[in-house]
């Protein structure tokens, strides 16, 4: 059901992404082909930005940069490539022949207008890389059942667990050790803060050493939770509402 909605739902950017484009001029068919252009950007969007750690907050900023000229970059290439392929289409051709001939047809070629604009392309990428990272939350708090693989390297061997497999998460100076329900205990460099935006809202961080699985949880004090019979301090910024979560 995850991989079936999640497609019906980058389907649905496409079209709308699709009738945004369509006032640039653009055929149907071709609005399809430029609004599929966007899906890139806003897949590595999607993917990337959760992994930007500010725990040094001059690093997280020139990680946001990177990632936004990066897109910006490749959305530009795959635009004017997709026009290229547009305007040779029209003419009936697949490849142009020369500077002559461009300057003979130039008027054939479409112009993408405010689509080649850099803040329009942020807004889009935005907003469907936000549209798909809400869907994922929206399917893991509604359908808890479906769950996605988790995959990462400790030491040097890749492993694969599900969400529910997690118990916790410990961060230890320069690395992170990830608890799993068999009694492993693997140790892995990703930070704690993108641990917690890749496993969502089943996971709740009670200190800024530990995340932890909801459904092992349970809350001994305002200062204490207890996890797989492991009992772990709550840091006083995490304990407003954390009785009300773990009962």
């Amino acid at each position: 059901m995850r991989t079936l909605v999640t497609i019906l739902y980058w389907m649905l950017s496409v079209v709308v992404a699709a009738l945004v484009v369509s006032s640039a001029g653009y055929t149907f068919q071709e609005s399809i082909l430029m609004g599929t252009m966007f899906l890139p950007g806003a897949l590595a969007a999607k993917y990337l930005f959760p992994k930007v750690s500010f725990k040094k907050r001059s690093e997280g900023i020139l990680d946001v940069i990177y990632i936004v000229l990066a897109i910006l970059v490749l959305e530009y290439l795959l635009i004017y490539a997709t026009n290229i392929f547009i305007y040779n289409q029209r003419l009936g051709l697949r490849f142009g022949s020369g500077k002559d001939f461009y300057q003979t047809h130039h008027n054939n070629m479409p112009s993408p207008g405010i689509i080649a604009n850099p803040v329009f392309i942020s807004i889009l990428v935005s907003i469907l890389a936000i549209g798909g990272s809400l869907i994922d939350r929206w399917l893991t708090v509604k359908h808890p059942e479906i769950e996605t693989p988790v995959t990462f390297c400790s030491m040097r061997k890749k492993v694969t667990l599900l969400p529910s497999e997690i118990v916790y998460v410990e961060s230890c100076d320069t690395e992170v050790i990830v608890h799993a329900s068999d009694g492993r205990a693997l140790h892995n460099r990703t930070p704690i803060s993108q641990w917690e935006a890749l496993l969502g809202p089943g996971f709740i961080r009670i200190h800024r050493a530990f995340l932890v699985n909801s459904r092992y949880a349970k809350l001994e004090s305002p200062d204490t939770v207890s996890v797989a019979d492991t009992k772990l301090p709550v840091s006083r910024k995490y304990q407003k509402g954390l009785k009300d979560i773990l009962g």
